[in-house]
């Protein structure tokens, strides 16, 4: 499911930089493109506290870090959410090639939100660790997107894994579970 996540952001990238390239004759880019996003599952009694903490490159070397806790009761379901994104450079999430997953330390201001409203909350720091607890898997592929005047042509290799490892908030270390991806992609763009 994750899979068609990456993908579909290629696709999203290619139709947003369709339009500035629509005067060129025929423009060629190429990215290496990172994520991770992991989770963490708590009950307590009738009380459940979800964690999640996603990674992903977006282009000219950044980086978006976001932070979501959801606390609630399985019962009622009723429940109070926090969470933000934050933006900083796209060396602080580093996956090796054995996917060996590290983020560094990242601020995160976060928005609370209940039923009647979201106000703004705390800033904390959110890292993580993580490994490849499965086998590294690899997909590659080409699609062609026709808009108007432009063809616009994509070949993607993404390698991905499932990963495991800790999540710290904080200074409070949770046990997580998750994935990571690499992917590389060329976008060629030719229009009449």
């Amino acid at each position: 499911m994750r899979r068609l996540g990456f993908f579909g952001a290629a696709v999203l990238l290619a139709l947003t930089l369709a339009a500035p390239a629509s005067a060129a004759e025929r423009v060629r880019e190429s990215g290496t493109f990172h994520s991770f996003s992991s989770g963490s599952f708590v009950c307590s009694g009738n009380t459940c506290t979800d964690t999640f903490v996603d990674a992903f490159s977006i282009g000219n070397d950044t980086l978006v870090v976001c932070f979501n806790e959801f606390t609630y009761n399985v019962r009622t379901g009723r429940g109070t959410s926090e969470g933000g994104c934050t933006e900083t450079v796209e060396s602080a999430l580093t996956i090796s090639d054995d996917f060996t997953v590290t983020l560094a330390p990242t601020a995160v201001t976060l928005f609370s939100c209940n039923q009647r409203r979201c106000t703004e909350g705390d800033t904390v720091t959110v890292s993580a660790a993580d490994e490849a607890v499965g086998p590294i898997q690899t997909v590659t592929g080409r699609v062609t997107i026709k808009d108007g005047t432009c063809t616009i042509r994509i070949s993607f290799s993404d390698r991905f894994a499932e990963v495991a490892g800790t999540m710290t908030i904080d200074g409070v270390t949770i046990d997580q579970q998750g994935f990571a991806s690499v992917s590389e992609q060329t976008m060629t763009t030719t229009c009449r």
